[in-house]
C-alpha cells in the first residue's frame, strides 16, 4: 500500500487544493528539476532512499512515538496539536506513513505527485496556525531520531565491510594474520617504520563509511526539498495575507482620502478663525489677569482688616472671660452675704424670743414685788400696832416698842428696796421694750436686706450666665474670625494662583494662536499626506487565525 495513501484523510484536507497550491507557488516539473539539481538530489539518491526503506519501516513506530513525545513536552506545540481534528494516535499514524514515504517517494518517483503531497502537508500545518519556527524546528527532532538509526546502520555496514574484507583474505590464506597486520598489531604485515593501515583495509573502511554518509546525505537532501516546499506554502500564505492587508489598506486610504477631503477644506477655512479667536482669548485673558491682580490687592486689604478684627475679638474675648470671673466672684460673695444675713436673722429672732422671755420674768418679779409690798404694808401696820401696844404697857412694852421700831425700820427699808427694785424693773421694762422694738426693726431691715441680697445674687447669677454665654460666643466669634482670616488668606493665595494661571493661559492662548497659524499652513500638506495613506483598520475577521475561520467539524 502506498504510504502516501494515508495522507489526506484529515478534517482540514477538504480546504486544500494541492494542484492549485503547487501551481500558485510555481512548483512545476521544471522548478522541481531545478531544485533537485541545486541540492544535488539525483537517481542515485533515489536508489539509496529505496534501500533505506526497510530500516525506516522497521523504526517508524519508535520514531513516531519519540517525535510526538517531544512535541507534547512543550506548551506551544501541544496547544497546536490540540487544535488538530486528528487525535495524537492518528497523527502518529500519519507520521509513520510520512517517514516511510521519504524512502518510497510517490507514484512516478519523486516527481510532481510527491511534491504536491508535500505542499499539501505544509499547508495543513499552516492552516493549524503552526508557526514556521515550529514546523522547521521539528525537523531538528527528526534529525536526532533518524540519524541515530542511520549511525547504527553505518556502523553495521563498516563491520560488514571489515568482515567481507577479512573473509576475502581468508580465502587466500592467512586472513587473520592479514587482519592483524592491517590493524598494525605487533608490527606484522607492514614494512619497518610504516605506521599506516593496510591500503586495501583502509580503503574498505573508508568506502563503507562513505557509502553510509551518502545514505545520510540522500536523506538530508530529500528532507531539505520537503522543507523548501513547506516553506513555500507558508510564504505563499503570508504573501496572500500581506496582499489582502495591502489591498484593504489601500482601499481604506482611498476611503479616508474621500472622507476627509471636505473636512480638511472646512478645517482649512476654520483654522484662520480659530487663530483670530485664540488671539482674542489671549487679550481677554490678559485683561482677566489684570483684574485678578486688582482683586488680589483688595483681598490683601480685606485680609488685613480680618486680622485686625481677629485681634479685637481676642481682646473682647479676654475681657469677657474677666467679666465672667468677676461675676462669678460676685455671685460667690452674694451667696456668702446672704448666708451671714440669714444667720443674723436667726440670731435676732432668738434675741426677740429672749426679750419676750425677759418680759415674762419681769412680770413675775412684779408679782413678787406686789406681794412684798403687801408684806411691807402689813409689817408696817403690825409695827404701828406694836408701837401702840408698847405705849400702853409696862416694861414689857419697851421690848415691844423696840420690836415695833425694828419691824417698822425693816418695813421701811423693805419698802425702800421694793421701790428701788420697781424703779429698776421699770427701767428694765423700758429697755426691754426698746430692745424688742429695735429687734423688730432689725428683723424687718434684715428681711429687707436679705431680699435685696437675694435679688442681687440672682442678678449676679444672671450676669455670670450672660458673661459666660458672651465669653463662649466670643470664643466662637474669635474662632470664626480666625477661620475667616485663614479663608481670606487661602482665597488670596488662590487668586494669586489664578493670576499666574491666567498668565499661563494667556501665554498658552498665544501659543494656540501661533499653532493655529502653523496648522493653517500645514493643512494642505496633511491633505497630501492623506492621499498617500497606507495604514488603517484591518478587517477583524482577516486577523483571526486560519484554524478559527475554518469549520473542521
Amino acid at each position: 500500500m502506498d504510504p502516501n495513501a494515508t495522507f489526506g484523510r484529515g478534517g482540514l484536507n477538504r480546504f486544500v487544493d494541492a494542484e492549485r497550491l503547487t501551481a500558485e507557488i510555481g512548483l512545476d516539473e521544471r522548478e522541481i528539476a531545478w531544485r533537485k539539481a541545486f541540492v544535488g538530489f539525483d537517481e542515485g539518491d533515489e536508489r539509496r532512499l529505496a534501500a533505506l526503506e526497510p530500516m525506516l519501516r522497521e523504526n517508524r513506530e519508535a520514531i513516531a512515538d519519540d517525535f510526538y513525545d517531544n512535541l507534547l513536552e512543550y506548551d506551544q506545540t501541544r496547544e497546536i496539536l490540540e487544535r488538530s481534528p486528528k487525535t495524537v494516535d492518528q497523527l502518529k499514524q500519519t507520521q509513520r506513513a510520512y517517514l516511510v514515504s521519504l524512502a518510497t517517494g510517490a507514484e512516478g518517483g519523486y516527481g510532481q505527485a510527491y511534491f504536491r503531497n508535500r505542499a499539501r502537508i505544509g499547508k495543513l500545518h499552516e492552516l493549524l496556525d503552526m508557526p514556521l519556527k515550529h514546523y522547521i524546528g521539528q525537523y531538528g527532532v527528526y534529525y536526532d531520531l533518524v540519524l541515530e538509526r542511520l549511525s547504527e546502520r553505518v556502523q553495521d555496514r563498516v563491520v560488514e565491510a571489515i568482515e567481507e574484507w577479512a573473509a576475502e583474505r581468508d580465502e587466500r590464506g592467512g586472513g587473520l594474520e592479514r587482519l592483524v597486520g592491517a590493524l598494525g598489531v605487533g608490527g606484522r604485515g607492514r614494512a619497518d617504520g610504516d605506521d599506516d593501515l593496510d591500503e586495501s583495509f583502509e580503503g574498505t573502511i573508508r568506502a563503507a563509511i562513505d557509502d553510509g554518509m551518502m545514505d545520510v546525505l540522500a536523506l538530508l537532501r530529500i528532507i531539505n526539498l520537503d522543507m523548501q516546499v513547506a516553506a513555500d506554502t507558508y510564504v505563499d500564505s503570508y504573501a496572500r495575507r500581506l496582499k489582502r492587508a495591502i489591498d484593504r489598506r489601500e482601499r481604506l486610504a482611498r476611503e479616508v482620502e474621500t472622507d476627509v477631503k471636505a473636512p480638511l477644506e472646512e478645517l482649512h477655512e476654520t483654522s484662520g478663525v480659530v487663530a483670530q479667536r485664540a488671539q482674542s482669548i489671549g487679550g481677554h485673558t490678559a485683561r482677566q489677569a489684570e483684574t485678578v491682580e486688582d482683586v488680589a490687592g483688595d483681598l490683601d486689604e480685606v485680609s488685613a482688616a480680618v486680622e485686625e478684627v481677629a485681634s479685637v475679638a481676642d481682646e473682647v474675648r479676654t475681657e469677657s472671660r474677666r467679666t465672667e470671673r468677676l461675676a462669678a466672684d460676685g455671685v460667690e460673695s452674694a451667696d456668702e452675704a446672704l448666708g451671714e444675713l440669714e444667720a443674723i436673722e436667726t440670731a435676732t429672732a432668738r434675741a426677740a424670743e429672749t426679750v419676750a422671755a425677759l418680759e415674762g420674768r419681769i412680770d413675775e418679779i412684779d408679782e413678787v414685788v406686789d406681794r412684798l409690798d403687801e408684806l411691807a404694808r402689813r409689817t408696817t401696820v403690825l409695827a404701828t400696832n406694836a408701837k401702840i401696844e408698847s405705849s400702853r404697857g409696862s416694861s414689857g412694852g419697851d421690848a415691844m416698842g423696840v420690836i415695833a421700831t425694828e419691824v417698822r425700820s425693816f418695813a421701811e427699808r423693805t419698802k425702800a428696796d421694793l421701790d428701788a427694785i420697781e424703779t429698776a424693773l421699770e427701767g428694765v421694762r423700758a429697755d426691754a421694750a426698746a430692745t424688742v422694738e429695735t429687734t423688730e426693726r432689725t428683723i424687718d431691715r434684715v428681711d429687707a436686706g436679705t431680699d435685696r441680697v437675694r435679688a442681687v445674687s440672682d442678678s449676679l447669677g444672671a450676669i455670670h450666665e450672660a458673661a459666660r454665654t458672651t465669653a463662649a460666643g466670643m470664643d466662637d466669634v474669635a474662632a470664626a474670625t480666625d477661620q475667616q482670616a485663614r479663608s481670606v488668606e487661602e482665597i488670596a493665595r488662590s487668586v494669586d494662583d489664578l493670576s499666574r494661571s491666567a498668565d499661563r493661559v494667556a501665554a498658552a492662548a498665544e501659543s494656540v494662536a501661533a499653532a493655529s497659524e502653523e496648522q493653517t499652513a500645514n493643512l494642505r500638506e496633511v491633505g497630501d499626506a492623506v492621499a498617500r495613506l497606507t495604514d488603517g483598520e484591518d478587517d477583524p475577521a482577516a486577523e483571526k487565525p486560519v484554524y478559527e475561520r475554518l469549520d473542521v467539524s
